[in-house]
Formats: C-alpha cells, sequence, structure tokens
C-alpha cells in the first residue's frame, strides 16, 4: 500500500528489505560450492595416502636393490650379544716350547654358470687377511722318564702337536662382485676363517718346525734336571706321528 501518495513506499511483508524470501542469505552460499562436500574430502585424503604408499614401496624397492642409496639415519644398526657359561673345566699339562707369529691370505671365488659354461662377471672374489701366533708342544703327562743307571735317565717325548692359538685378527682386504653376480652365492667368510686351521695345515706347522721342536724338548728338561744335579745325563727318543 501506499502513504502520503507518492511518498516512501513499504513492503507489505514487513522485516528486512534486503532478505530474500527463501530464508537464510548462508544457505545459498554454501549451495554454490563454498564448502566442499564430505565425500569430496574422503576422495582426497585417501587419494593422498595411496600416493604416498605407492611412493613408499618404490622406496623401498630402490633401497634393496642397491642398499648404498639409503641414508645413514635409515640403516639398520646392528647390535650382537654374546652370553657364554663355562660349563666344564679340566687340568692339562699340555708343554708350550714354540710360539710362532703366523700371517697369512686365503682367497675364495664363486661364479654362477648356465649348464657347463661360466657366466662372464658373475664372479664373486674375496681375499682376508689372518695373523695370530701359533703354539706347538706336546703333551707333558705322556712323558715317560725312566732311570738307565749311572746317574744317566732316558726321556721319552711323546708326539709334537698344535695346542692352540693367540691373539686372532681376521679382516677382509679384497672383495670383487662383478657386474652378473646378483645372482651369484655369496662368499661365506666364517666358512673361510674356520677353514684356515684345518687338521692338514697344524700337521704342517709341526712338521716344519720339528728339529726346533726336539731342541726345546731337550733344552727344557736338561734345564730343569741339572739345576738339581748338573752331573745327570739324559737320553732323549722323540715319538713320530703315525704316518711320517
Amino acid at each position: 500500500m501506499d502513504v502520503n501518495g507518492g511518498g516512501r513506499r513499504i513492503s507489505s511483508s514487513g522485516g528486512n528489505p534486503e532478505r530474500n524470501q527463501d530464508g537464510n542469505p548462508d544457505d545459498n552460499a554454501k549451495r554454490k560450492g563454498g564448502i566442499m562436500p564430505k565425500w569430496k574430502i574422503g576422495v582426497a585424503v585417501a587419494a593422498g595416502l595411496v600416493c604416498m604408499l605407492v611412493g613408499g614401496l618404490i622406496l623401498l624397492g630402490a633401497y634393496s636393490a642397491f642398499p648404498w642409496l639409503m641414508p645413514d639415519s635409515l640403516r639398520e644398526k646392528a647390535q650382537t650379544s654374546d652370553t657364554q657359561v663355562i660349563h666344564s673345566m679340566q687340568r692339562t699339562k699340555e708343554v708350550s716350547l714354540l710360539r710362532l707369529g703366523v700371517t697369512g691370505i686365503i682367497s675364495r671365488e664363486n661364479k654362477s654358470h648356465f649348464f657347463s659354461m661360466e657366466i662372464p662377471g658373475s664372479e664373486r672374489a674375496q681375499f682376508i687377511q689372518y695373523t695370530f701366533d701359533a703354539k706347538l708342544g706336546f703333551e707333558g703327562k705322556d712323558v715317560v722318564i725312566e732311570e738307565a743307571g749311572d746317574n744317566t735317565f732316558d726321556i721319552a717325548i711323546p708326539e709334537f702337536k698344535f695346542i692352540g692359538y693367540d691373539h686372532p685378527e681376521y679382516r677382509i682386504v679384497v672383495e670383487q662382485n662383478g657386474a652378473l653376480s646378483l645372482g651369484t652365492q655369496q662368499i661365506d667368510t666364517l666358512d673361510m676363517v674356520n677353514n684356515i686351521l684345518t687338521d692338514k695345515a697344524k700337521k704342517e706347522y709341526v712338521d716344519s718346525n720339528r728339529d726346533i721342536l726336539e731342541e726345546q724338548a731337550k733344552s727344557f728338561y736338561t734345564s730343569i734336571v741339572q739345576s738339581v744335579s748338573p752331573d745327570t745325563k739324559l737320553n732323549f727318543t722323540f715319538q713320530q706321528a703315525e704316518g711320517d
């Protein structure tokens, strides 16, 4: 309706003239996409997680194939523990006559084959330098001492043997892996070390030093006996290993 003819027009509906008939003005903004629907947010989060998972798998595969690419901060920190229990004890009467300082290099090489043909570039090689002190002597309880009369004694020395070793040190000085060595069997370093002191090697140490061992055995007992009775004479015999 009009008041005072051409005066101000007042809406017959009353209320705020700026509010539209649809109600709350924020409803239109929501309908026009002002806030992202929940299902779109869920899709975006899921896509992000999938991308992170795929990227992690790709990095894991790369680090497995090329371990040197892995940063030091991500590499596994190896921890080793050793618990030992002494369950028996036995007294020995071994006499050590000679100590040898041994140094050497042992090597091993593995290769892959296709039927009977060697695959070029598939070789793995490892060279280990080792040092230790070998102890040679005999079993003291097996020594036989008999009186031969006229202030003379016969002393029978048992077979010389490898008694043990001290101060072992091992280190890899050279390691070679061919371009196609990925499928070649890994070299067992521990097995190489265990094969350094074989029974054959121990026997060779004894055989190559037998003359010195006999002299040391004579000197050992002579010094003991003559410190008590300087006029006593000693005759020595040495037992040989079977097959010598």
